[in-house]
């Protein structure tokens, strides 16, 4: 039992309640926002309430209950005064805590009246009597104070008046017509400064004081009119009058003249008289009266022109018109069709401003906006469009355009406003190029229609009132052509399936009934590929001595040679004397310098395939013992050695490539008779270990060549393998117009099926 109770009370010394910030007191400005916290060491379980003054706290919009804290968005020093207490409950155990009591010490300060304390009423003052004025603001903490009288300060010591802070009151030991005036106070503190609302006129009425009986009124006159100030003053005995300009006397003058009875008359006013103009009345006692009156010239400057304005259809719309700067301020009004516009009405004029409630197209024209003042009337014009959704007139359709001529896409509309129009093509917007045009109707013309231009195409007409969109696809009749166009040169090997007598122009004609036909004519060259006879080889001799290199090439047509040194070609005609191209070929070099050392190149190539060789000269400096001989006397002997290795190597090709046509030929006989029986044509047999023949040529020879461009060669040498892949017909389909070559050329395979 002992220990069931120890239990218990250590779990209840663990869930008490214990608070990590507690509220405390602190100052306050009234009107200011402010903020008690209350917060808790382990508050799962736990809620909150606040209390005032021992009871609840009910949440409104300017006190209320943030999570735990309580939150003040204005404290109101009436409201929020007395002491609060945050109270912690654990809704699971029931236990509760509380904080302990805090308070606001508010700082606030108010405005108030000035009111008479002393005599009872205003009625009752009377000159040389006591007047006592009370200024009703408070504060706390205390405000101090300050008197004014017209809007100046009354200084301290003063003998006529005292001033009390403690009764916050002013005192004026005989009031007299100079102590007239409105009289108010203005109080400060830490929290801020003050006025009074309701201020107090002292009024103090004597006799033998001028009094105003008619006072000047302010005058706005146009240039050379006349202008005429009244003013008039009554006192016992009667007051001296007088008018002041610019602080001078004004006398009776050419164009000034003052009556008997106060008045003064100003004619032909210019700028010069213009000002203030002041009449002062002098009594027997106190100071003198002094009334105020301003003269002005009236004018009226030039209005701010409109901008013209596009207006939305079935909308409402204000126009301002802002009055031009003037003396006096000048009127305004609307105007339409020389009548002015209604101040009611589905269109009136409001103020300055003229007001559509729901705008039409009849609304659209020339609106005029007046102003006036005495000095006279200026005018300006608007110019109002409504803009309505367009119209379709021709909206686009799909079309079949053809291929290279030009295409239109028309989309036509209208509306009050004249619509912009935007194309796009596959969703991106066409700007006009040299590809397209968009003419002022929103036509669309593409000047040279592709294949690719055959796609969707979308037409916006719009205006500020709305937009429409129409849509077009466009199918593109293609032009008849040939795709590739056949090369119009064209070579191939003598003797690898052509002879000579294939040599020609060939026309291929392709037609169709919309289009009729198209030719293209093809040359055939049959040659015989250029090969070397003798190539260049390395050469190394000393300075001063010749230097040769060879080079001798064949084929049908005859090859040019040509040579390159140092990745230029070496033009004859620019040759410096000692460098010459013989007429076999050979390059000599005489004279040779370390200079001239690097790679050569022969280049020997006719109309169909063009090759070339490199060699490199090697120019050393000649050993100082060794006699003139030099290395460049072994040159006869390697080149007998070369010519004899270039004989040998071609004796022993012409043997191989025979051996294996011999072999290929019995090869070719023996599987057409074993698997083409019925005489189909048999495939392509491959020799030195499987290298495809392209008429007659491996792969690697056909790698070997390329286009000569600089000796008369076109490009479809290096193009007509693709295309001959390209040009693919089934054999059925063919016809025979005529045979291509004589027998002699003729495979005798060939024959004997055909």
């Amino acid at each position: 039992m002992v220990g069931l109770l120890l239990l218990l009370l250590a779990v209840g010394a663990q869930a008490a309640i214990r608070f990590t910030k507690e509220p405390y007191s602190q100052d306050a400005l009234h009107g200011r926002s402010a903020i008690l916290r209350c917060e808790v060491e382990e508050p799962a379980h736990v809620e909150f309430e606040w209390l005032q003054n021992g009871l609840p706290i009910q949440d409104t919009e300017q006190r209320f209950k943030e999570g735990s804290n309580l939150q003040f968005a204005a404290v109101d020093r009436h409201r929020d005064a007395g002491s609060f207490q945050c109270v912690a409950r654990d809704v699971q155990t029931g236990d509760e805590a509380r904080t302990a009591n805090a308070s606001f010490n508010i700082k606030w300060i108010e405005t108030g009246s000035v009111v008479l304390k002393q005599p009872a009423s205003a009625a009752e003052i009377q000159p040389s009597s006591t007047v006592v004025l009370r200024c009703h603001i408070d504060g706390h903490p205390r405000p101090t104070w300050q008197w004014f009288r017209d809007g100046a300060p009354l200084p301290d010591g003063h003998g006529s008046y005292s001033v009390s802070n403690k009764e916050r009151s002013l005192t004026l030991r005989s009031a007299s017509p100079d102590d007239n005036g409105l009289y108010y106070c203005c109080a400060r503190s830490a929290v801020g400064s003050v006025c009074s609302q309701d201020n107090f006129t002292l009024n103090i009425i004597d006799e033998s004081f001028p009094q105003a009986v008619i006072v000047p009124q302010d005058l706005i006159v146009t240039k050379n009119e006349e202008a005429m100030f009244d003013c008039q003053f009554v006192a016992v005995p009667p007051p001296t009058q007088e008018w002041l300009f610019e602080d001078s006397p004004i006398t009776n003058r050419s164009k000034t003249t003052v009556f008997a009875n106060g008045s003064l008359l100003i004619t032909q006013v210019k700028a010069r008289s213009t000002g203030v103009y002041k009449c002062v009345g002098h009594g027997q006692k106190g100071k003198a009266l002094v009334l105020k009156a301003t003269l002005r010239l009236a004018e009226i400057e030039e209005m701010a022109p409109f901008s013209p304005k596009v207006l939305t259809a079935n909308q409402g719309h204000r126009v301002s018109c802002a009055a031009p700067r003037g003396v006096p301020t000048p009127q305004v009004w609307w105007e339409r069709n020389q009548e002015r516009v209604p101040s009611a009405g589905r269109v009136y004029q409001e103020a300055e401003q003229l007001v559509f409630t729901s705008i039409t197209e009849a609304d659209a024209g020339t609106y005029t906006c007046h102003a006036a003042n005495k000095a006279g009337e200026k005018k300006q014009e608007l110019s109002i469009t409504v803009a309505t959704v367009p119209k379709w007139v021709e909206m686009p359709k799909d079309s079949q355009l053809e291929e290279s001529k030009p295409g239109y896409l028309h989309c036509l509309s209208k509306a009050s406003l004249k619509p912009t129009v935007t194309w796009y093509r596959n969703g991106v917007s066409i700007s006009e190029d040299s590809r397209f045009e968009i003419s002022e109707n929103g036509t669309l013309r593409i000047n040279n229609v592709e294949v690719y231009d055959g796609t969707l195409y979308k037409c916006v007409s719009s205006t500020p009132a709305g937009s429409i969109e129409g849509y077009a696809r466009v199918h593109v009749l293609e032009k008849l052509k040939f795709t590739p166009p056949p090369q119009p040169l064209q070579c191939m090997e003598f003797n690898k399936e052509v002879s000579r007598s294939d040599s020609g122009n060939y026309t291929c004609i392709a037609s169709n009934s919309p289009q009729g036909e198209i030719r293209a004519t093809v040359q055939l060259v049959v040659a015989v590929y250029v090969t070397f006879k003798l190539e260049p080889e390395p050469t190394t001799v000393y300075q001063g001595h010749t230097a040769m290199f060879q080079c001798q090439a064949e084929g049908d047509p005859v090859p040019h040679i040509q040579w390159k040194g140092k990745d230029k070609i070496l033009d004859p005609s620019k040759l410096l004397p000692r460098i010459q191209i013989m007429p076999n070929g050979s390059l000599i070099i005489y004279d040779v310098t370390t200079e001239d050392s690097g790679k050569y190149t022969c280049i020997a190539g006719n109309s169909c395939n063009i090759k070339h060789r490199e060699a490199f000269l090697y120019v050393v400096d000649k050993p100082a013992a060794e006699e003139d001989e030099g290395l460049g006397s072994h040159t006869p002997y390697k080149m007998i050695q070369t010519i004899g290795l270039s004989v040998g190597a071609a004796v022993a090709y012409i043997i191989i490539v025979l051996g294996l046509m011999f072999y290929c030929k019995k090869r070719r006989k023996a599987k057409r008779l074993k698997k083409h029986p019925e005489g189909e044509e048999p495939e392509m047999e491959c020799l030195n270990g499987g290298a495809l023949l392209q008429n007659g040529q491996t792969t690697a020879e056909i790698q070997e060549e390329v286009a000569l461009t600089n000796l008369g060669s076109s490009s479809g040498a290096s193009k007509r393998h693709s295309a001959a892949d390209k040009m693919h017909f089934p054999r059925s389909n063919l016809q025979t117009i005529t045979t291509l070559g004589g027998p002699e050329t003729v495979p005798e395979d060939l024959q004997e099926q055909g």
